[in-house]
């Protein structure tokens, strides 16, 4: 929940989402993106023999199929005709999964990283393809988890051999 919560924070005090202002983290929906994490990730973990804590790339794509599912983030006008194209959900949904892979907020590091990969020429082409996919197409839970595994291949190869608490 903090993480969740925490991200919700940067993207609407400091990142460039569009429509931000008009949306709010809405705690009763947060609490149940966060146990439909909690039991998918058990389902995963028994699914793949998974003993001990999952991987980032595994968090990350788990959290933003919950979020993407429960939305938590809602409208603080229902009558605002501009809340119909925003997706702060789906923004949502892939910066909390960046931040995880990146682990943004725990050493410092992570800033670094996220940031780098932020500044690279293609990132917004890939965000635009992602948020796409994530807006109009079809995808599972585990689309998602192989989307951050290719992510942090690339941009932060260390999170592949490290492992978060489950809860």
């Amino acid at each position: 929940m903090g993480t969740l919560a925490k991200a919700w924070l940067n993207i609407s005090t400091r990142g460039n989402v569009p429509g931000k202002e008009l949306f709010t983290l809405n705690p009763a929906i947060a609490g149940r993106v966060v146990r439909h994490y909690v039991n998918d990730l058990d389902h995963l973990k028994q699914r793949y023999g998974i003993e001990k804590n999952a991987q980032p790339p595994k968090v990350a794509g788990l959290m933003a199929n919950a979020i993407l599912k429960y939305r938590p983030l809602v409208p603080t006008d229902e009558w605002d005709v501009n809340i119909g194209s925003s997706q702060p959900n789906e923004f949502l949904a892939i910066f909390h999964g960046i931040t995880v892979c990146a682990e943004y907020g725990e050493t410092g590091l992570g800033n670094r990283a996220m940031a780098a990969l932020m500044a690279k020429p293609n990132f917004r082409v890939w965000l635009d393809r992602f948020l796409f996919l994530l807006r109009e197409r079809n995808y599972t839970s585990e689309s998602l988890i192989m989307t951050f595994e290719t992510l942090c291949m690339v941009a932060f190869p260390d999170s592949m051999y490290r492992s978060l608490p489950d809860k």
